[in-house]
């Protein structure tokens, strides 16, 4: 009798051992090894899985609470933070306004302009409205100076979506006609018979004809940039050196006969 109680004590000794051992490996070694997953983690693995975005994580009592936003539609998600298994997942609700709610107020012209110019000072050059995937705003250019600033507005609350600065180079201003005659007319007394503008190289300069009282004329040359005078020509000039070249052309003629 003595023997099998002893035989009992021993099975169950072996037993309650064996379940120990089991329990063990089961269960200690997964609490020894195992990791909690990073916010990171958690937050790639339900986008990854969902392709949605989350818009809120935390992390309490070995649980992730995730909040998820898919096509306007809203999602509540708790995961294991070990093993990153799904344990519950809720549609909330969703983004999208409710059907009876009347359209968003556009902002009027006038108000997104005051709102332009308390950021930007200057001149609004280029003002449009337009229709994009994020909804209506607005498009304005603003120049100062030789600064231009670029800016985007919503149309419904007025908020500054973009802005960005740079600097114009403006080419150097030319002089127009009205100022070229007065400058020549200024260098010979006369009347003004023609003018106009031409280009040589990288240079460009006006020629006035002018006509004097006693029937001379000059062409006057004007830098068309800076406005100073590069040269006078009168037609007594050409003259003069049209008749050198005929008696140059005479003398040579002459010199030919009498050496024939």
């Amino acid at each position: 009798m003595k023997k099998k109680t002893w035989i009992w004590i021993l099975i169950s000794f072996l037993l309650f051992i064996y379940l120990l051992f089991f329990s063990w490996q089961k269960f200690g070694t997964n609490n020894v090894s195992a990791e909690i997953l990073s916010k990171q983690e958690a937050k790639n693995l339900v986008q990854d899985r969902y392709q949605g975005t989350v818009t809120q994580i935390k992390l309490a009592d070995g649980q992730f609470h995730i909040e998820l936003e898919k096509e306007e539609n809203l999602y509540s998600i708790k995961l294991d933070a070990i093993s990153g298994k799904v344990l519950s997942f809720i549609k909330k609700g969703t983004n999208s306004p409710p059907a009876n709610q009347p359209p968003a107020t556009l902002l009027s012209e006038d108000e997104i302009k005051k709102i332009i110019l308390a950021v930007a000072n200057g001149t609004i050059t280029s003002f449009e409205k337009i229709e994009s995937d994020s909804g209506t705003i607005y498009k304005a250019v603003v120049k100062e100076g030789n600064k231009q600033t670029t800016l985007t507005v919503h149309a419904v609350t007025g908020k500054i979506l973009s802005s960005t600065t740079s600097t114009i180079n403006e080419s150097p201003k030319r002089l127009t006609e009205a100022e070229a005659r007065e400058i020549a007319k200024k260098q010979v007394n006369g009347t003004v018979d023609h003018i106009w503008l031409e280009t040589k190289g990288e240079q460009t300069y006006y020629l006035v004809e002018i006509k004097t009282k006693d029937d001379r004329e000059a062409i006057v040359q004007i830098h068309a940039i800076i406005g100073n005078v590069m040269s006078v020509t009168w037609d007594d000039d050409n003259k003069d050196n049209d008749n050198n070249d005929d008696s140059k052309n005479r003398s040579k003629d002459d010199k030919k006969e009498d050496d024939d």
